[in-house]
């Protein structure tokens, strides 16, 4: 399912840049030191989330919208799942509680912003009849790191070598606040009336994840980091969407960053 979501979602060129940090040759890295074993990373990433978009309000939105008709010779293109994907940005603070297990809290950010027209119909003044949508997710999460091997070793009492890449896992749950608004001119399908309104749904729920990733040395104290992510929620609809289903806010994201460990 994940892989189907990459596919779809338009990963930027500059995330695929960063990625690739994460494989560079373990013999390319500085061999750094510290005079003690880190206990605290703080990070940041950036990349792409692709939201999975299964709910009767996704499927409202792509059977009644369609993109901007640039030219009438073109198809109507109509909102898909895919249209939802946007940029990400995460921050996290991890704390070191065994040789390999790392406790972690962490928040995200992730918003799309679609232009549309209503399908099937133009305006008294023969313009389109145009809406924006916007899908906000803000997930707030604690959770564990499983790394796959030690992260580094102590040359003596006074000196810890990091490793120059560690690979790990992880799990967290917490919850998610979110914000799913269509606002700009709609039809009255019984008296075929445009009108103008701002339909809003914003509300809170338990989420949870699973991923993987690499951390790659700068230095003593520096990092790459990368990370994919799927995520699980739903939420139920406010009153401005009423007789809809819960919306899904589960998706797939890929992202990379600098981390600082002390």
């Amino acid at each position: 399912m994940g892989v189907r979501f990459l596919v779809r979602g338009r990963v930027p060129v500059w995330t695929l840049g960063l990625l690739a940090v994460l494989i560079t040759p373990a013999s390319a890295q500085p061999a750094d030191f510290l005079f003690r074993k880190p206990t605290v990373t703080v990070g940041i990433r950036g990349g792409w989330a692709v939201a999975r978009a299964q709910s009767e309000i996704f499927d409202f939105t792509s059977e009644q919208l369609i993109h901007p008709v640039r030219d009438p010779q073109d198809p109507p293109k109509a909102i898909e799942p895919g249209d939802f994907a946007s940029p990400v940005v995460q921050f996290e603070v991890a704390v070191a509680t065994a040789l390999r297990f790392d406790v972690m809290v962490g928040v995200g950010v992730s918003e799309s912003s679609i232009d549309s027209e209503s399908r099937g119909f133009v305006g008294t003044d023969d313009l389109p009849i145009g809406q924006t949508t916007r899908f906000l997710r803000v997930p707030v999460t604690a959770g564990v790191k499983v790394y796959l091997k030690n992260r580094g070793r102590a040359v003596s009492r006074l000196a810890w070598v990091p490793y120059s890449c560690s690979p790990w896992l992880g799990a967290g749950a917490g919850g998610m606040y979110s914000r799913f608004e269509q606002s700009g001119e709609f039809v009255d399908f019984e008296t075929l009336e445009i009108f103008r309104k701002d339909f809003r749904s914003v509300g809170s729920s338990p989420t949870a994840h699973l991923s993987g990733g690499m951390d790659v040395s700068l230095g003593a104290h520096f990092l790459a980091t990368g990370e994919a992510r799927y995520v699980w929620g739903k939420a139920d609809m406010s009153k401005d969407f009423v007789g809809f289903d819960r919306i899904d806010l589960s998706g797939f994201q890929i992202t990379a960053g600098i981390s600082a460990r002390f």
